[in-house]
């Protein structure tokens, strides 16, 4: 296979099966989120089911691509996110079943109640009940993920990503109902509904359910097992209050309403700068832990610089791109990608969070895919220099650095000009 033909990508079996039991309930959830939608076109018709799924779509190309700009800096698989959006529609769906079967409909949020957009004071029992559905089951989809898939959630940032899709896809159904039982009571009672709930709703539903996410990404990272507990009741425990608040705030007017937006806005930039905190965390561990690496196929010196900061990350990939193409670009993602999974496996077994034979095999995975992205940018001629590169610094992405600026040729290093793999990391 040509330099340019191998698509280095990272091997999510490194992280171990996922329990069939996990697979079957997201399955069972998304399949329920499916018929809920298929309810609704039966129960209020086509004109009403597809106009609430349109007005329901309009914020989410937002939102989600937000929740993905968070996470760029260590991205969790595509398939297990949307797994987890599809799991909160499902939930959706089963807290409204659970608001009827108690026959007190509100007790579900306002977005579910049978007449949503008409200004009928929500009772506080009601929506402390519907939070605590809502939020108690978002939370054990967590749980599970925290139980099968613990070595995903590496801190801060993945757990919030995490809870924001469980809140995004419970969101999605819940102004799908909404909307088209508003849409009963005309194009006034439409727009009320959009202007109330639509917009602000699922932001705020993916910040409820984050705050969980912020509870099970401590436990995850935390060896305490008294502290995981607290911090995962801590975390339900405020999506619940914030949840209830807004379910309360349906009808609110004036200040009322106002201070509603404040509390819960607060609450959003609280969580963002623990993201951001959570993201310097990340660049420092590969500062600690990528030079023990330091090797001429894997690594330089003067290259962790670039991994360890989120600009030159960028800059390093669009130089990739200009001088490869796509491929480059490619190859350049998943060696940066593969060396924060490195810097993450070595934390983990720094703190004890993982055995030594996983933290090898993690460790394996990640150098040898980092070599072979190397190589994949270093095998191909370049038109211009790395940007992070001084003249006499050395970097796996270039085979001869005298090409840059017309020295003398450096030989590698090695015996016969290539180092020996795999090598001997102790």
């Amino acid at each position: 296979m040509s330099p340019r033909a191998r698509r280095p990508v990272l091997d999510s079996s490194r992280f171990g099966r996922t329990p069939v039991i996990f697979l079957l309930g997201l399955a069972a959830c998304c399949l329920i989120a499916i018929v809920a939608l298929v309810a609704v076109v039966l129960q209020r018709g086509p004109a009403p089911a597809l106009v609430g799924l349109l007005l329901a779509l309009l914020p989410f190309p937002l939102l989600v691509t937000l929740i993905l700009y968070l996470d760029r800096l260590e991205p969790e698989p595509r398939a297990l996110l949307a797994a987890i959006f599809g799991t909160g529609a499902g939930i959706a769906v089963v807290t409204a079943l659970l608001g009827r079967a108690l026959h007190t409909a509100s007790i579900t949020t306002p977005e579910l109640s049978p007449h949503p957009s008409l200004t009928v004071a929500v009772p506080a029992g009601a929506a402390i009940g519907g939070a605590l559905v809502a939020e108690t089951l978002n939370g054990l989809v967590l749980l599970a993920l925290l139980a099968s898939r613990r070595t995903e959630i590496d801190g801060v940032e993945d757990g919030v990503v995490y809870g924001s899709m469980v809140g995004l896809g419970f969101a999605l159904v819940a102004n799908v109902y909404g909307y088209s039982v508003a849409w009963g009571n005309g194009a006034g009672a439409i727009a009320e509904e959009f202007t109330r709930r639509g917009l602000f709703g699922p932001a705020f539903h993916a910040l409820f359910t984050s705050l969980i996410g912020l509870g099970v990404a401590y436990a995850a990272t935390r060896p305490a097992v008294t502290g995981r507990y607290l911090a995962i009741a801590a975390g339900w425990a405020a999506a619940v209050a914030l949840d209830a608040v807004w379910n309360h705030s349906v009808t609110a007017e004036g200040t009322a309403l106002l201070a509603t937006y404040v509390i819960l806005v607060g609450v959003l930039i609280v969580v963002i700068t623990a993201v951001v905190a959570d993201r310097q965390r990340v660049i420092r561990l590969i500062t600690s832990f990528l030079p023990d690496f330091e090797h001429p196929e894997v690594v330089t010196a003067q290259d962790i610089p670039m991994l360890a900061n989120l600009r030159m990350r960028r800059l390093g990939r669009h130089w990739a791109r200009l001088n490869l193409g796509l491929d480059g670009r490619r190859a350049m993602t998943q060696y940066q990608l593969a060396a924060t999974e490195l810097a993450m496996a070595c934390r983990r077994k720094s703190l004890g969070q993982t055995s030594h034979d996983v933290y090898e095999r993690h460790r394996d995975d990640s150098l040898t895919l980092m070599r072979d992205a190397a190589a994949v940018v270093r095998r191909q001629e370049h038109l211009y220099p790395p940007p992070w590169l001084a003249p006499d610094d050395r970097s796996v992405f270039v085979s001869d650095p005298a090409t840059r600026a017309g020295r003398p040729d450096v030989p590698d290093d090695g015996p016969a000009g290539r180092p020996t793999w795999p090598p001997d990391w102790g």
